[in-house]
């Protein structure tokens, strides 16, 4: 990552220029924030290109060719304008190093691993394949190495197997070394097809494998002789691994396996590598470091300040939404203009909502329920692992329809369905399919868990039924596209920066030692790599490490943290192996402070870590309503109605049921259509008792910069309420 220069506008279109990640004859590439908050890496096109009539073509035939591929192993194009003054395209920024600077920065990768690269890579040219497309450039640089698998990058020179643009005689198109014997001049005028991207996969793998690609290195045509005329060198290659390396690189295009036949050859029907190897488990311990290195160092960058070029290139874009940062009012850079939530409430097609709103005129039930009554659905967790959460958000729902339908002027009687999926996706899709079948529900708040919540996502989106997510958390919504889905809470990649500003600020400590749980997939990185950055952010001293999942004793670890000098912990995984930690740390008479993420704010932490789990503070986006003075009558009503105080999670699902329900009274007659709440919640404004809601109507992402993410901190075996947390030193 470089700095901006002064040249570099700090926004193009509706993104927002970080740093520049790498720059080259065709333009530069930036790490950029999109206005939903994620981070793309967008290539700008050198202006001169720009004015060539030829090149811009090429450029939009590139852009057209990479929308085609769909595939979770291929960095999409997310975002594109080829025909702008400055021609630009956006993939979604990959914080992991390309196989060739892992490999040459620290050695070849351990034969699980170059099984899972060849397994997801082989997933990814199917995907290409399928398509219609040869990549024709399947070399070392350009894939990357993410937590959760590979990625294939770059389409420039991708085309359909019979396109001869780029085939004409004499001419040689992709990287020696990497290129098939029909790429490079055995074709005898033969089309070059998908066989020839699984020859350089070999490539790839025998590079990962042994450092150095099979058939050396050299002068350009000592390189292309060998390809067609010499035996790839395989020495170093896994046994396991060498049967597939070498019937990749047979000489014939049709003696080597297609895409599909590699990939279930080497992980499985689906190129999923052997499951001892999911998540960050895949990549050895250094390059993951990497790997949690760039993302803090991405997570931590500022936006950049308007430059000397801004107003030619384009005015600056909309400010994030509070799905892409929290801001930090000591260092973020002062912007103009209204805010989001200014910004909707200004604007004519947005529906303002104030809590306790008046009844307007009755729905007209197009494409619903009969007049004068709604349902609002429950979808949830009611009898499983998060039961406890998914009956207490079932409870703040019915709530808030009894109090709904104890007014005298409702417009309209509302009914509450639940439906139960035990915390299974499986079960989570056939539960969505029973709410979208049932023409009378207009909403539905849920599911509990991230994991039903994308299995459950498509179906409701595929009928525009509106969905309230109130406890999922993860960027992987984000990244789904739903058009339904209204974020209700901030996204779990925000909530670690609160327990970094805990540490250095309440807590005091001095020099915090973080674990990363390789457990924990890419959602324990995600809180290392935010708490880590938050702190790199301030120049807080911090000392990293890494948790094995192959091993419960994190006595060693322990030991290292505190010989570096940590005062403090930071765990990064889940609640079990959280209460692993929290027992060695308690036989160790370790005093200093103890965070963990949003997963230990669960019962079953409290009951596997026992005495040991005092202390320990985690931030989550649960208020307690006792504290709330506004939520007074809300907790004597469920006290009435339960006998026990209200959980956490039970104010925010009766939030969340008020809003669609004023919505609907306070919408256009039109609304009862499914799509039109859909819009019409998007859009709408909403003075609620944990926190003001407004949202980015393209994408329902939570537009309000703060609010509603709380502190708690285990205590005698329950969970007591700290208090809102701040963001920025205490």
């Amino acid at each position: 990552m470089e700095p901006l220069e002064p040249s570099d506008p700090s926004g193009i279109a509706d993104h927002r220029l970080l740093c520049r990640l790498g720059a080259g004859g065709m333009g530069v590439v930036y790490l950029a924030r999109a206005a939903d908050g994620s981070l793309v890496a967008l290539k700008a096109v050198r202006a001169e290109l720009a004015e060539d009539a030829g090149f811009r073509a090429r450029f939009r035939r590139e852009v057209a060719i990479a929308r085609r591929v769909d595939g979770p192993w291929v960095v999409p194009v997310v975002a594109a304008d080829p025909e702008a003054a400055t021609p630009w395209a956006a993939s979604p920024y990959v914080s992991g190093p390309s196989l060739v600077e892992a490999v040459a920065g620290h050695g070849p990768l351990p034969a699980g691993s170059v099984r899972v690269l060849g397994a997801r890579l082989a997933a990814a040219l199917g995907a290409v394949h399928a398509a219609g497309l040869v990549h024709r450039d399947v070399k070392p640089g350009n894939v990357l190495l993410a937590l959760d698998g590979p990625r294939l990058i770059d389409f420039g020179i991708a085309r359909a197997p019979d396109d001869t643009e780029l085939t004409a005689t004499g001419v040689v198109v992709g990287t020696p070394g990497y290129l098939a014997p029909e790429q490079a001049g055995a074709g005898g005028g033969r089309e070059i097809g998908p066989a020839a991207d699984v020859f350089a996969l070999g490539c790839v793998l025998v590079y990962a494998a042994t450092g150095r690609p099979p058939f050396g290195t050299g002068p350009t045509d000592a390189l292309l002789f060998r390809a067609v005329h010499d035996a790839p060198d395989l020495s170093g290659v896994a046994g396991e691994l060498l049967p597939h390396v070498r019937s990749c690189l047979e000489k014939s295009p049709a003696s080597r396996p297609d895409a599909a036949s590699l990939a279930r050859a080497l992980g499985g029907p689906a190129g999923h590598a052997d499951t001892r190897y999911e998540g960050a488990d895949w990549l050895p311990d250094v390059v993951v470091r990497l790997v949690a290195e760039r993302s803090a160092a991405a997570t931590a960058l500022p936006d950049a300040e308007p430059t000397e070029v801004d107003a030619v290139v384009s005015s600056p874009p909309s400010p994030s939404s509070g799905a892409a940062r929290l801001p930090d009012e000591d260092a973020a850079p002062r912007r103009t203009g209204p805010s989001r939530r200014r910004a909707l409430a200004l604007g004519g097609a947005a529906v303002a909502v104030v809590g306790g709103g008046a009844a307007a005129a009755l729905l007209t039930g197009r494409g619903g329920p009969a007049r004068g009554e709604h349902v609002i659905a429950v979808h949830g967790d009611l009898s499983g692992e998060g039961s406890a959460l998914g009956l207490a958000q079932e409870r703040g729902v019915r709530l808030a329809a009894a109090e709904f339908n104890s007014r005298d002027d409702r417009p309209f009687d509302l009914s509450v369905r639940s439906e139960n999926d035990g915390g299974d996706p499986g079960r989570a899709e056939t539960a969505a399919r029973a709410l979208v079948r049932d023409p009378s529900v207009l909403a539905v708040v849920g599911p509990t868990t991230t994991s039903t919540a994308l299995a459950a996502l498509p179906v409701y989106d595929g009928a525009l039924l509106p969905v309230l997510a109130v406890s999922p958390g993860s960027v992987r919504l984000y990244r789904t596209g739903a058009r339904s889905l209204l974020h209700m809470r901030p996204h779990d990649s925000l909530l670690p920066a609160y327990l970094a500003a805990h540490l250095r600020g309440q807590a005091g400590s001095r020099k915090v030692g973080i674990i990363s749980d390789r457990a924990g997939g890419a959602a324990g990185w995600e809180i290392s790599s935010t708490i880590a950055g938050a702190l790199h952010a301030v120049d807080h001293p911090l000392v990293p490490a890494v948790a094995s999942s192959l091993s419960d004793d994190f006595g060693p670890i322990v030991d290292a943290l505190l010989d570096g000098g940590a005062d403090s912990i930071a765990f990064a995984g889940g609640y079990q192996r959280g209460a692993l930690l929290a027992r060695e740390l308690r036989d160790r008479r370790f005093t200093g402070a103890r965070v963990g993420g949003g997963q230990f704010l669960d019962l079953r932490f409290l009951t596997a870590a026992g005495k040991a789990a005092d202390g320990w503070v985690t931030a989550a986006p649960y208020t307690d309503s006792d504290s709330l003075p506004s939520a007074k009558v809300f907790s004597a009503a469920y006290r009435k109605r339960h006998g026990s105080a209200p959980p956490y999670g039970a104010l925010e699902a009766y939030d969340a049921a008020l809003f669609a329900v004023r919505t609907l009274v306070g919408s256009p007659s039109d609304v009862g259509d499914r799509a039109a709440l859909t819009t019409a919640l998007r859009s709408a404004t909403y003075s609620g008792i944990t926190k003001e809601y407004a949202f980015d109507p393209r994408t329902g992402a939570l537009a309000t910069a703060s609010g509603g993410v709380s502190l708690w901190r285990a205590d005698r075996g329950a969970f007591r309420y700290l208090g809102l947390a701040v963001y920025g030193s205490a």
